[in-house]
């Protein structure tokens, strides 16, 4: 692994890809709650705060990311 000036690795591949498929799963549950709001089987309150857990989520995948990091070097 390439280091440059302060030692902050360039190794940012599999950050990438850990994103990429957070946004992927969270995009597919969001369509499947659409459709089951649409459709009447869930109550619309579940598709309302979906954005607010999504940003939990994004907010626990971060810390994840700044605490594995931060214990490997």
């Amino acid at each position: 692994m390439f280091r440059g000036p302060g030692s902050i690795p360039f190794d940012y591949r599999s950050i990438l890809i850990k994103v990429g498929m957070l946004i992927g799963v969270l995009i597919i549950i969001y369509a499947i709650l659409w459709i089951l709001a649409e459709l009447h089987l869930i109550p619309m309150i579940i598709f309302a705060l979906f954005p607010q857990v999504v940003l939990l989520l994004i907010g626990i995948f971060i810390f994840y990311q700044a605490y594995t990091r931060y214990k490997q070097y």
